[in-house]
C-alpha cells in the first residue's frame, strides 16, 4: 500500500513529538533513535526514511516550528494592517508561544548549538530560511508602503533580526521571573529600538561608518606595516649582500 504524502507528513511530525519527550526526559547524548521510534510507534528502520542522524532529527524540530509560526502567522486576523514593529512584535512573541511546550527541549538544542556550532548553522540552515523569509516580507511590504525608507545593505537585516530572536530565546531561557515577565519587558523595549533603527536607515549608517573606520584606518595601518616589512626585508638582504662581500673578500 502506497503511502500519501500527508500520511509522510503525519508520520514525520509524530517523530519530532516523540523526539521531544524522548530527548526532553533522556537528554541528548542519551536518548537513542530506537528509543524515539519506539514512541513515535515507527519501525527502527523507518525512522532514518526521515531522519538519517538525531543531530538531523532536534534541528529539524527547528524548522518544524517555524512552519508552525509561518502558519499562525498567518492566520492573525488583519495581520497586514499592523505596524512593521507590531508585525516584528508578534512575530518575536509567536515564536516564543510556539516554543513553550518544548522549552527544555530547546535548551538541549542551545547546548548542543554550544559545543557544535559549525555543525549547528549548517543544520540550522532551513530554519534560517524560513525565519527569514517572513521577516523579509515584513520589511519589504513596509517599504513599499512608504512606512520605512529603502534600506542599505537590505539583504543583511532578515539575518541580523534571526540573530536577535536566538538572542531573546537565550534570555528566555534563563528566565524566571513570574510568566517571564522580564522576557516580555525586554521585548518591548528593544522592539522600539529596533523600530527606530529601521525607520531611519541606522543599521546601514551604522554599517557605512564601520567600513570608513576600517577603511581608513586599519588598512592604512595593514599598509604601514606591509611598507615595514619590505623595507626590513631590503635592509636584511643589503646585510647579507654585506657578508657575502667580506667573505668573498
Amino acid at each position: 500500500m502506497k503511502v500519501t504524502e500527508q500520511e509522510k507528513a503525519l508520520t514525520k511530525v509524530r517523530i519530532l513529538e516523540a523526539a521531544v519527550d524522548v530527548i526532553t526526559a533522556k537528554g541528548f547524548k542519551s536518548a537513542s533513535m530506537r528509543e524515539i521510534a519506539q514512541r513515535a510507534q515507527v519501525g527502527d528502520a523507518t525512522i532514518y526514511n526521515y531522519f538519517p542522524s538525531k543531530e538531523k532529527l532536534l534541528y529539524g524540530y527547528c524548522e518544524h516550528i517555524q512552519q508552525q509560526v509561518m502558519t499562525t502567522l498567518k492566520a492573525v486576523k488583519n495581520f497586514h494592517e499592523y505596524s512593521l514593529a507590531e508585525q516584528l512584535q508578534q512575530l518575536v512573541e509567536i515564536e516564543l508561544q510556539t516554543w513553550l511546550p518544548a522549552r527544555e527541549f530547546l535548551q538541549e538544542i542551545f547546548r548542543l548549538t554550544f559545543y557544535s556550532p559549525i555543525a549547528a548553522y549548517e543544520h540550522l540552515q532551513e530554519a534560517r530560511r524560513l525565519y527569514t523569509l517572513m521577516v523579509v516580507d515584513m520589511l519589504d511590504a513596509a517599504i513599499e508602503a512608504g512606512e520605512i525608507p529603502q534600506q542599505p545593505y537590505h539583504e543583511l537585516l532578515p539575518r541580523l533580526f534571526w540573530d536577535y530572536q536566538t538572542g531573546v530565546l537565550a534570555y528566555w531561557l534563563k528566565d524566571d521571573s513570574e510568566a517571564f515577565a522580564n522576557t516580555t519587558q525586554l521585548v518591548d523595549r528593544s522592539m522600539e529600538i529596533v523600530a527606530s533603527i529601521l525607520h531611519h536607515g541606522l543599521v546601514g549608517k551604522t554599517l557605512d561608518l564601520l567600513s570608513f573606520l576600517f577603511r581608513t584606518h586599519v588598512m592604512n595601518r595593514l599598509e604601514t606595516f606591509s611598507e615595514l616589512r619590505s623595507r626590513a626585508t631590503v635592509i636584511k638582504r643589503r646585510f647579507m649582500a654585506d657578508s657575502n662581500e667580506t667573505a668573498g673578500s
